[in-house]
């Protein structure tokens, strides 16, 4: 009973998805639904770009001077096609960052609201049970819900589109040809699994950044509000001291960090190794089973923009994460209100 009653607190603390979208009206419901589809077909327009491209180089590659006519026509139509991606990029991207940015400020309006409201409403039990300081109400109030529209705004409209890219590339590349999708599909994961690790470390030094920061602040709050006391006492070299030590700390942290930053930008070179095997391979199918030129460029890209597309898409789960944390703490002030 005991580890049952730990897992479902635990659960609770984390939150749900919904908590996010708590205080959402029929107005913000509409603004998500067309950012939703706006953030998807504006994942979708990379492959598609990709794909006509791939039919571009392939009608330059299977060219002849006895049929001009029908290159010319096969070129006019690609480059249409090109044009009503464009456009439909266009307002797909407006729709993306109109819709998500709009319905983040409603939100996130109407969270302050109720939430100051709710902590307003609380006995004074509250404040002495719950509540270390009036400053952490105040800090609750601002970046709680600055979380939470920052993941509405931009962080999840992102994730939207990274999703949508990756799988948008991979259905494209089958399309194109199976076979060579399949051969390539697995060095994907060289795109993928070093920016995740290198992306975790990064934030785990960030986290760890923050807490150094912290400690420093606390000392320079101590000192500042009891400044007096610390005058009188010639405390000024102690407290100089206390924070200059407090932050030695951070520059090992500052080194760790670049060179984590270093080795994810570094990794992104595997991909030229990946083309090194697309171009042997790819040129295999070209002489042995009829494969197009343009139709290999296309998947190779389609692989690369896919698998450089998740890893920046996974990224984004840890701020939807505090965010659904953060929705969970407002919820909890408000269900302490009602109990």
């Amino acid at each position: 009973m005991g580890g049952e009653r730990e897992s479902s607190e635990v659960k609770r603390k984390k939150g749900s998805v919904l908590s996010i979208f708590k205080h959402a009206d029929g107005v913000d419901m509409l603004l998500m639904a067309l950012g939703f589809i706006g953030a998807v077909c504006d994942g979708f327009t990379g492959p598609l770009v990709v794909f006509v491209m791939g039919e571009v180089m392939n009608n330059f590659g299977t060219a002849s001077t006895d049929n001009n006519e029908l290159f010319i026509h096969n070129i006019n139509k690609n480059s249409v096609y090109m044009l009503y991606i464009a456009c439909g990029r266009w307002l797909a991207g407006f729709l993306e960052g109109y819709c998500w940015t709009r319905t983040g400020e409603r939100q996130a309006t109407r969270t302050r609201a109720k939430y100051l409201k709710a902590v307003l409403r609380q006995d004074v039990e509250y404040f002495d049970l719950h509540v270390t300081s009036t400053a952490a109400v105040i800090t609750s109030v601002s970046n709680d819900t600055l979380v939470i529209q920052d993941v509405i705004s931009e962080k999840l409209p992102n994730f939207l589109v990274n999703a949508a890219t990756f799988i948008g590339s991979y259905v494209v590349a089958f399309l194109m040809s199976w076979r060579l999708t399949i051969v390539i599909f697995p060095t994907a994961l060289l795109l993928v699994i070093p920016g995740m690790i290198c992306g975790r470390a990064v934030m785990n030094l960030a986290r760890k950044m923050a807490e150094e920061y912290n400690k420093a602040g606390t000392i320079a709050e101590q000192a500042i509000s009891s400044i007096r006391t610390v005058y009188s006492f010639v405390g000024e070299t102690k407290t100089i001291n206390e924070f200059s030590s407090a932050l030695e700390s951070l520059v090992n942290l500052g080194v760790k960090q670049g060179l984590a930053k270093g080795w994810a930008v570094g990794s992104n070179n595997i991909i030229y190794a990946i083309w090194s095997f697309v171009a042997y391979y790819g040129g295999t199918m070209v002489m042995y089973h009829g494969a197009k030129g343009g139709t290999v460029y296309a998947v190779a890209s389609a692989i690369a923009v896919g698998g450089r597309a998740l890893g920046p898409g996974l990224s984004h789960l840890k701020s939807i994460s505090e965010a659904m944390s953060a929705g969970e703490r407002i919820m909890e002030v408000k269900l302490s209100l009602d109990t």
